[in-house]
């Protein structure tokens, strides 16, 4: 099997609705859509999806800027490019999934000392593996770029993540990772500390 490569970057940000942009907040996305767009063509990149690629990421960097999480997951060395796409989303959820994990992880140990090294590493291991299941309902790809070289092709996935749906996706998968850990009776109090508090405020 081919060594598949993955580099995922993420970003959430709080900001207005998507609708009524003023005209700053469209040349702004208007000005990043043109960065990407040229970087995918100078990398030898090109959309699947039928239309404009910067008219594409206009649209993407503008629900970004309101409000949404992005998503970029990239696959390399696929022999297909439906094996690209799909590994590219799986592995943008994977990322997502330990961003969460190592979110979550910070603030448990920087709120508590009563849990073991070993607890907490069962807590977040169990948070990860149902946030990666679960976020994979809740990516919205808005462009997806292959590249072939020989043979051996690359994907990039553009993807974003409603903040709304990533917040009620994270309180269950954590309530869950606790009771798994027959932990839930102890400190399922602490859930709102662990996931609410900075959730929507640029810290993630």
């Amino acid at each position: 099997m081919k060594k598949i490569a993955l580099i995922a970057t993420m970003m959430l940000m709080a900001g207005m609705p998507v609708f009524g942009q003023t005209k700053g907040e469209l040349n702004a996305a208007r000005k990043e859509a043109k960065a990407a767009a040229k970087m995918l063509k100078r990398d030898g990149f090109k959309p699947i999806e039928l239309g404009d690629a910067q008219t594409r990421l206009e649209k993407y960097f503008l629900k970004v800027n309101a409000g949404c999480a992005q998503v970029i997951g990239v696959a390399e060395n696929c022999m297909s490019t439906n094996l690209a796409q799909v590994t590219a989303l799986s592995n943008a959820a994977n990322q997502y999934a330990l961003f969460a994990g190592g979110d979550v992880r910070g603030r448990i140990v920087s709120s508590t000392t009563s849990l073991t090294g070993q607890q907490v590493d069962n807590i977040v291991s169990s948070f990860e593996r149902l946030v990666e299941k679960e976020i994979r309902g809740e990516l919205v790809p808005y462009i997806t770029a292959v590249r072939n070289k020989k043979g051996s092709i690359a994907a990039r996935a553009y993807c974003i993540v409603d903040l709304d749906a990533a917040y009620q996706l994270r309180r269950r998968a954590l309530e869950i990772a606790l009771e798994e850990q027959s932990l839930a009776g102890e400190y399922g109090s602490r859930v709102s500390e662990w996931i609410d508090e900075g959730f929507n405020k640029g810290q993630e």
